[in-house]
């Protein structure tokens, strides 16, 4: 018994001494300078839960809701009005959490819904839905569904992405206490069948909340509540970069031009924001042959509230950093406790040999 405590103690020990090391770094992360677009002027998006940007080069912003609304998704201009809402009258809506852009097997612009929530995780089964992009006034619109399941049992996510030439699907599991997974759809979708994903890597930062493949298909995004991550490809080195730091961190996706991403947050009137994709990931691509031309949508012009946006994102700044060394505070309490109790029970984890986990740092 004693042997087990001084094994726990040294694993939380050094639990503690990692947590406290990403927490200063996360303290003293350099602040982002994102551009306002707009804010949501529509009251029925309470949760914007995923983004997407329109392939017809009209600054159009697609999005939807959170779990609680009905299958519809709502199209929005450059100064935040809703154009078009648009219903898939038959579908579901248990848990919606990200959307992605992407071509048909013939080549026509279409909409990924991904109803993959699963905060209990006991769903047997997940369904993303594919919808004709749309153009035009509200309308009801026609969908096919797609169900999948995990190799390795249920997971909740919240991150969808396409791959605009593969048109294959990837799913990103959302995590708390330990890095996520990315899972893959087969290359050919069954309408009929359950589709099998399977794992195409580990180590995905904890509470991923959405990401999004570039047009041209090199880069992959992803962001979590601390920030945000690019990537060479679905398998290539996680880097990560600011973003604006908001209530809650929900939706990400990439312009058409493939040079900045849009990121926004829950809550009715939620702002949207621009960040330049980081020059070390654009570098990092520029010597790859372009795979295709993507559609270049004009900047949305930006709107009046500009400076208001600015200055919320400034005082979400600084509340966030006033969160985090309140984080840091209790980690290095803990940190304390954890000392004490490991000099109480001959539990320190390092010995002359480097470290050894529940052997005594000490020989009586």
């Amino acid at each position: 018994m004693v042997r087990n405590g001084r094994t726990a103690i040294g694993w939380l020990l050094v639990v503690a001494v990692g947590a406290l090391a990403a927490g200063a770094g996360r303290a003293y992360a350099a602040p982002s300078h994102p551009v306002p677009l707009f804010t949501f002027a529509d009251s029925r998006i309470t949760e914007s839960s995923g983004l997407g940007t329109s392939s017809y080069g009209d600054g159009i912003v697609y999005t939807h809701n959170d779990s609680g609304d009905t299958a519809r998704f709502f199209a929005v201009n450059s100064s935040g009005a809703t154009v078009g809402v648009y219903t898939m009258q038959g579908a579901t809506a248990d848990d919606w959490e990200d959307m992605a852009t992407g071509t048909d097997s013939a080549g026509r612009p279409v909409l990924y819904f991904g109803d993959i929530g699963d905060n209990a995780s006991k769903r047997t089964e997940i369904d993303v839905y594919q919808v004709p992009e749309p153009r035009g006034p509200s309308a009801n619109v026609p969908w096919v569904r797609y169900r999948f399941h995990y190799p390795d049992g249920p997971h909740n996510a919240e991150t969808l992405m396409v791959d605009p030439h593969t048109h294959r699907l990837y799913i990103a599991s959302k995590v708390t206490l330990a890095e996520g997974t990315l899972y893959e759809a087969p290359a050919t979708l069954s309408t009929t069948d359950v589709n099998v994903l399977e794992v195409v890597r580990s180590g995905m930062p904890l509470l991923t909340t959405a990401g999004d493949i570039s047009p041209d298909g090199k880069l992959m995004v992803l962001l979590t509540y601390f920030g945000a991550y690019w990537a060479v490809g679905v398998n290539g080195t996680l880097h990560a970069f600011p973003v604006p730091e908001q209530r809650q961190n929900e939706g990400i996706a990439f312009t058409r031009d493939g040079r900045s991403v849009i990121v926004d947050s829950e809550g009715v009137h939620s702002a949207v924001y621009q960040v330049a994709v980081p020059a070390a990931a654009s570098a990092a691509v520029s010597s790859q042959p372009a795979l295709s031309m993507p559609v270049t949508s004009p900047a949305p012009a930006p709107s009046s509230g500009m400076r208001r946006l600015v200055a919320q994102a400034e005082l979400a700044s600084s509340r966030n950093l006033w969160l985090r060394w309140v984080v840091l505070v209790v980690l290095v309490s803990i940190l304390g406790v954890l000392l004490v109790l490991a000099r109480r029970f001959d539990a320190w984890p390092w010995g002359p040999r480097g470290f050894m986990p529940g052997s005594p740092g000490r020989h009586r």
